[in-house]
């Protein structure tokens, strides 16, 4: 270009230049000064903007995965939908389309969430590509952070996970407390006895639950189900209640700095604080304790902390948990341990009310193996693995109406693929059990309630892959208390089915099908009453 044409070029371009300037000088910024206000919430709205879509809009690499629209998540998750309503409408419809991966926005932002068998087994083996997600729990001032604390076993990976896991596994496998759990049933019985017309199952089930966890955790007496009212079931029902609401979880602040405005969300905030002290009571008196006297209750009926503390006196104190260990990892196995084992057990009896011929056959196996006398049952733990029949009834329970819909989410530790699908670094993925548990492309006629699918060469052993059937999780991250919560239900289930017939009220909400309650990952039926008719 000459010399000339770049002459050229500067007499067009400079004047231009000039007059931006001074429109800018004389007319813009005036205005601006004019105007700061409109201008300052202009920005600040565009500020926000910004954030909300950098929030909502789905991720640029996983946007090969289809997923659900922000919108229809938002509404479903304000609305206080379950994950069976979400996994039904969204990945069990578009399963063949999809192949069981669909892109989520919950609580934790954007996730993948699987419904295939051999992705699941992959990654729960796998553990060093797909450790657990570290989410950094939640803020240590909320109702959820102040409860749970700020980590846990469900939540450690490596190092930290093993120490803790060390500490736990002994106390699992060392207590088996089936006379604790016999007791616990008989209390439940005698308030069955005692109510007139059909029985709130849930709300007793509930109460059992506690009363067994408290016991069997750290040797405390709730007694829920002989006083309802009692102040420590009344403080544990206001947290385990309002723990899990949206607009908390969504807003942390609310729970937090502006929890003023919230009278009802400050009681909560009370009982957990008498809560915790009460853990922190009960931790420090039985380290005092067994600091100067051995206890001479025999392995299989001591509780976890004691067995815990005990595991803890190794050659190594630094491995020892510390008391906010301690009661961390309590809180994890008494939140885990009741209502799970509630609902497993409210789901077992509605659909043996549903049933009267699989009703006919469990109870006729439990009085071979238990006896038939009006006194009751006093099982060991050598006839609870002979009720074969009755484990089959809550194997298809566990499916049809899983303990929690979905596992603690996982990360891509590395860019890698599951079944052929690209799973960048950073990914979150969730396994969804209901879109498994449900879905018509695994399992014949899933809605139907049959517990011949766990028969020896049944329908799960004769499937592609056994991975379909999930609920407690596999692997070396699978749900330390599964046998413990299924010698519980053995124990409660043989000790109704011996003594009663349960029928289902003609006018049940539930007459076509089990009603679930809304709110949570844990399916719980909502307002479920059942007939008991005693059998001596």
């Amino acid at each position: 270009m000459s010399a000339s044409q770049i002459d050229n070029i500067k007499s067009l371009v400079l004047p231009q230049v000039d007059h931006i300037r001074n429109v800018i000088l004389e007319r813009v910024i005036p205005g601006l000064k004019n105007h700061k206000y409109s201008c300052l919430a202009t920005a600040i709205a565009l500020y926000v903007a910004a954030k909300v879509y950098k929030l909502t809009a789905y991720p640029r690499n996983i946007r090969h995965i289809k997923h659900v629209p922000f919108h229809s998540m938002l509404i479903s998750l304000i609305k206080g939908e379950n994950n069976f309503v979400r996994s039904e409408r969204y990945m069990i419809s578009t399963y063949k389309e999809t192949n069981g991966f669909l892109g989520e926005f919950n609580q934790l932002g954007w996730n993948v969430i699987i419904a295939n068998p051999e992705a699941v087994r992959t990654m729960l083996y796998k553990t060093e590509l797909w450790p657990k997600a570290h989410t950094n729990g939640p803020s240590r001032q909320t109702l959820l952070g102040r409860f749970f604390g700020r980590t846990n076993m469900a939540f450690e990976n490596g190092h930290e996970w093993r120490r803790r896991r060390k500490i736990a596994n002994p106390a699992f496998h060392r207590s088996m407390p089936v006379k604790t759990f016999t007791a616990l049933s008989n209390k439940m019985l005698q308030q069955i006895d005692r109510s007139e017309g059909p029985v709130h199952i849930q709300l007793l089930l509930q109460r059992f639950t506690l009363d067994a966890i408290g016991l069997i955790g750290f040797g405390f007496e709730f007694n829920a189900t002989e006083n309802p009212d009692g102040e420590w079931v009344t403080r544990y029902n206001d947290i385990n209640e309002h723990m899990l609401d949206f607009k908390f979880l969504l807003v942390p602040q609310f729970d937090t700095s502006l929890v003023s405005f919230f009278p009802k969300r400050q009681k909560t905030h009370e009982s957990l604080t008498k809560l915790n002290e009460l853990f922190e009571e009960i931790i420090e008196s039985k380290k005092a304790y067994l600091s100067k006297t051995a206890s001479d209750i025999e392995d299989s009926e001591k509780d976890l902390l004691t067995l815990m503390l005990e595991a803890g006196q190794g050659d190594d104190p630094k491995e020892a948990l510390s008391a906010e260990e301690l009661r961390n990892e309590l809180v994890l196995f008494f939140v885990a341990g009741h209502d799970t084992t509630s609902n497993a057990l409210t789901a077992a009896l509605y659909y043996l009310a549903c049933n009267p011929d699989i009703q006919d056959r469990a109870r006729k196996e439990v009085l071979e193996v238990l006896g038939d006398k009006e006194t009751g049952i006093s099982p060991t733990l050598e006839q609870l693995k002979e009720l074969t029949y009755l484990t089959r009834v809550m194997k298809e329970t566990a499916r049809i109406a899983p303990p929690a819909t979905q596992v603690f989410p996982r990360v891509a530790a590395v860019d890698t693929e599951l079944c052929g699908v690209h799973m960048p670094k950073g990914t979150v993925v969730n396994i969804d059990i209901t879109g498994m548990h449900f879905n018509p492309h695994l399992w014949r006629d899933p809605l139907k309630f049959d517990p011949e699918r766990f028969a020896p060469g049944g329908e799960l052993e004769t499937m592609p892959s056994t991975y379909a059937y999930l609920p407690f999780s596999s692997g070396s991250r699978q749900c330390i208390g599964m046998n413990f919560s299924l010698a519980e239900q053995r124990v409660a289930l043989s000790a109704i089915l011996q003594k009663y017939e349960l029928t289902l009220p003609e006018d049940s909400i539930h007459k076509d099908s089990l009603k679930f309650g809304k709110h949570g990952i844990v399916l719980a039926a909502e307002d479920l009453h059942i007939n008991f008719k005693s059998r001596y």
